[in-house]
C-alpha cells in the first residue's frame, strides 16, 4: 500500500505516512511502561493465591483461634491491591488504542485535504484521489491492532518473566558424579567438624562431628532447634554445609550422585506430606512398582495395617490433600509404612541412624 501511495502521489504520500514513525516510537513507549505494571499485577496476584492457599489449608487453625474476620481482612487488603495494580495497567493499555486512532484519523485528514486540493488545482485526477482515499485507510488502520497486540504481548510476558526467573535460579548446591551402587553401601557415617547455619542466622550446628559405624541403630536427643533434624537434612544434601565434611563408607556425600545417596536413605519427617490420592498410592509412592502384597506388607510393619482397613475404601480410600482425611498420627504411620516399602536396606545388613524417633522431627533410615 505505501508503494501504490508512492507512486501515485509522491508529494502527498509522506503526509499519509508521517503519523507511522510516531506510533511506532509511542508503541515502544508504551511497551516499556507497560511491563512494570503488568509485572506488579502477576506479583499480586501470587501474593493473593498464597494467602488463599494458605487459608485454606490452615482453616481448622484458623477456626480455632476464632480468626476468621483477620483473615478476611487480609484477603480483602490483597484483594484491593491487586485491584489497583490491576486498574493502573488496565488505564494505561485503554490510553494507548485512542492515541493511536488520533493519529491515524490525523494522516487520513491530510490526505483527504492535501489530495483534495491537488484536484481542485488540476494536477491529480478524481479517479487517483478516490483510490488515495480508500488506500489510505488500508495503510494506516492495521495499526489499530497494534496496541491490542502489545497488550497481549505484555501480559503474557509477565507471565513468562516469573516463570523464567524461575528456570534460570542457578543450582545452590551442584551434584556430584561419582556414583554409589546400592549394593556397595555399609552405610559408615562420618560427620566431620561441620558447621552449618541457615540463610541470614546464627549457626546451628558449630564444629559437630559424629561416628557413625555401620549396622548401628542411634538417637539423637536434643532441645527443640538445636539442629537433630537438621543432621538429616544435610545427610540427605537439602542443605550444604559451610565448614567440614560429611561422608557415607569414606566418600564425600558431595562428590556422589544425589540420586544414589538419596536412594540409599529412607526418611520420615514429623511434617509428613501425603499426596491428594488413595492410601495404597500414598504407600507406594517412590516405589512406583510395587505390588499390593508388597504394599499391604509394608503397612503391616509401620502398625498401619489395621486402621487402613477400617476406612470407607481400605487402601483406595482418598487421603484428601496433604492427607487431611487422615489424623496426625496415621499420616506419620503412612509415612513410614512408605520409607519401609522403599527398603534402602534391601541389599545389605539392616541398619538404622535415628533422629528423634517418631515423636520428634524425625528420623532416617541409612542403608548399614
Amino acid at each position: 500500500m505505501g508503494i501504490s501511495f508512492v507512486l501515485l502521489a509522491p508529494g502527498i504520500a509522506w503526509f499519509a505516512m508521517l503519523p507511522i514513525p510516531f506510533i511506532l516510537w509511542g508503541t515502544f513507549l508504551f511497551q516499556s511502561r507497560l511491563a512494570p505494571r503488568y509485572d506488579a499485577v502477576r506479583d499480586q496476584a501470587g501474593l493473593i493465591s498464597d494467602r488463599l492457599a494458605n487459608n485454606l489449608s490452615g482453616m481448622a487453625t484458623i477456626k480455632s483461634f476464632t480468626a476468621e474476620a483477620y483473615e478476611r481482612d487480609r484477603v480483602h487488603h490483597d484483594s484491593n491491591a491487586y485491584r489497583r495494580s490491576n486498574e493502573r495497567a488496565i488505564a494505561l493499555s485503554v490510553s494507548f488504542q485512542p492515541l493511536i486512532r488520533f493519529l491515524i484519523l490525523l494522516g487520513f485528514v491530510l490526505t483527504l485535504y492535501l489530495g483534495g486540493r491537488e484536484v481542485l488545482r488540476g494536477t491529480l485526477t478524481v479517479g487517483t484521489y478516490g483510490f488515495m482515499v480508500f488506500i489510505v485507510q488500508s495503510l494506516l488502520w492495521p495499526f489499530t491492532e497494534l496496541s491490542e497486540i502489545m497488550d497481549e504481548y505484555q501480559r503474557a510476558m509477565a507471565s513468562v518473566r516469573r516463570v523464567m526467573g524461575l528456570l534460570n535460579t542457578p543450582i545452590a548446591m551442584p551434584p556430584g558424579h561419582t556414583s554409589l551402587p546400592l549394593n556397595t553401601v555399609r552405610g559408615e557415617v562420618d560427620f566431620e567438624a561441620i558447621t552449618f547455619a541457615y540463610d541470614g542466622r546464627s549457626a546451628v550446628l558449630t564444629d559437630l562431628s559424629l561416628y557413625v559405624t555401620a549396622g548401628t541403630t542411634i538417637g539423637i536427643v536434643g532441645a527443640t532447634g538445636s539442629g537433630k533434624s537438621t543432621l538429616v537434612k544435610l545427610l540427605l544434601r537439602f542443605y550444604a554445609i559451610q565448614n567440614g565434611r560429611i561422608a557415607i563408607d569414606g566418600v564425600d556425600i558431595c562428590d556422589l550422585n544425589v540420586s544414589d545417596l538419596r536412594r540409599c536413605i529412607g526418611w520420615v519427617s514429623q511434617d509428613v506430606f501425603l499426596f491428594h490420592g488413595t492410601v495404597a498410592e500414598n504407600i507406594g509412592y517412590g516405589s512406583f512398582d510395587a505390588t499390593r502384597d508388597q504394599i499391604i506388607h509394608a503397612a503391616k510393619s509401620a502398625e498401619a495395617h489395621e486402621f487402613i482397613v477400617q476406612l470407607p475404601q481400605g487402601y483406595d480410600t482418598i487421603v484428601g490433600e496433604r492427607g487431611q482425611k487422615l489424623s496426625g498420627g496415621q499420616r506419620q504411620r503412612l509415612a513410614i509404612a512408605r520409607a519401609l516399602l522403599k527398603d534402602p536396606l534391601a541389599s545389605a545388613d539392616d541398619g538404622k541412624v535415628g533422629g528423634e524417633g517418631h515423636g520428634g522431627s524425625g528420623w532416617v533410615d541409612v542403608m548399614g
